[in-house]
Order: structure tokens, then sequence, then C-alpha cells
């Protein structure tokens, strides 16, 4: 009777040991929870910055809307007369003056067209990742090869943006100034001018703060920046 109990416990104890086995080889196959949440970080992180670039893009085209709306707005106010209808003599029709050639500045440009506005996009999607230099690089070069065209303003203000996002913000209202000065048309001029002010609250000088959020209403009076404005004006009065 001894001989079959020690048997039976030989047994179970042979089985025992070759059922954890199988269990180990399991645990080894399963990832670790470390390296899982390490691929869901990255994995958020880049969905977060290509968001961020989509919003920013949004952002300037709705800026660029204002902008023309705003244009559009005060020329109906200020439409001039239909002239008086005068005798005239007819005389023969001059003929057609010879076609002015193109400027060459955009033909020469070697980053003319949809290669510079894909230079300008790569340029905020670093300032999105929160690389300020490469981002201040770009811009400028976007600046540099088209100083007079659509994306001159934008990349100048970007320039600017990321001497504030550094804390940097009397480099940062030298490019916000020169916005408003050289393109005080432009889609961008009612930001600068915004951001310039936001830039003297944080120097602590709210007199000139408060007297620049008062020139953004009154020059920019159908702009998003003008709302903001006077948002702004409301919290800092004193």
């Amino acid at each position: 009777m001894k001989k079959q109990l020690s048997g039976a416990l030989v047994l179970v104890m042979a089985m025992a040991c070759a059922s954890s086995h199988p269990k180990n080889e399991t645990e080894d196959i399963v990832p670790p929870a470390q390296t899982i949440a390490q691929a869901q970080s990255a994995d958020t992180e880049a969905r977060l910055n290509a968001l961020q670039t989509s919003l920013t893009e949004l952002l300037d085209r709705l800026d660029v809307m204002n902008s023309r709306l705003a244009k559009l707005e005060a020329g109906a106010e200020v439409a001039a007369p239909k002239p008086m209808p005068v005798a005239v003599s007819v005389a023969p029709a001059p003929p057609p003056a010879a076609a002015q050639p193109q400027s060459e500045t955009r033909a020469s440009n070697p980053l003319a067209g949809a290669q510079l506005a894909d230079t300008y996009r790569n340029a905020l999607m670093l300032f999105g990742r929160g690389k300020m230099d490469d981002a201040r690089k770009t811009f400028q070069q976007v600046f540099d090869q088209d100083p007079s065209g659509d994306l001159a303003d934008n990349a100048l203000f970007w320039i600017g943006e990321t001497y504030y996002t550094a804390n940097n913000y009397s480099e940062a209202m030298k490019y916000y100034k020169r916005v408003t000065v050289e393109f005080s048309e432009g889609n961008k001029a009612p930001d600068a001018l915004f951001k310039i002010a936001l830039a003297f609250e944080k120097t602590s000088d709210l007199g000139m703060a408060k007297q620049t959020l008062d020139e953004v209403v009154r020059r920019y009076p159908y702009s998003s920046a003008a709302a903001s404005a006077k948002q702004e004006l409301k919290r800092i009065r004193y």
C-alpha cells in the first residue's frame, strides 16, 4: 500500500513540473507592459503633432479669409459715386499695347509655387514639434526666397512666434513690428499687433499693452485679433 502511495505521489509531482514549463514559455512571449506603453506614447505624440500642424494651417487660412472680408466690408462703406456721363468724341482705337513681361522674381525662384508651400508647411511642423531653432531657420528660408510673396508676412510672424515661445519678447516684437509695418494690409498684421500687446504684458508694461490693444481694435475692427484684443482689454483694465 505504501509503495502504491509513493508511486502516485511521484507521478503527481512529475505532472506538476511538466505543466509549469508551458506557462513560463507563454509568459516569455507576452511583451512587457513598459514596451506597450512606450509604443502607445510615441503613437499619441505623432498624432498630436499632426493635429497641431493641421490646426495651425487652418488658422492661417482663417486669417486670410478674415482679411479679405474686412477689405470687402471697408470697400463697401466707402464706395465711390458713379461719375456723371459726359459727351466724348469717338476716335480710332489705339493699337493694343505690347504685353509686359511678367516679373522674373518667382520664375527664377528655386522654391516657387508648390515647393515653397511645402517648405512653409515643414516649418509649421517643426514649430509644432517644439524644434524652434530649426523652425526659425526654415521660416527665414521661406521669407528670403520670396520676400514679397503671399507667405512672406506669415514667415516673419512665425519667426516672431519662435522667439515668443522662448520668452525672448524683445526679439519677438522686432519681427511682429516688421509684419505690421512692411505688410500692414496682410492677413498676419492684426495678429502681429495683438502679439506685440501680449509681449508688453509679459514685460509688465501694461500701459503700452493697453495702448496697443486699442490700436488693434481701431486699425483692424473686423479681425479675430480685434475680438481677442477687446477681451484682453477687459482683463487688464486698471
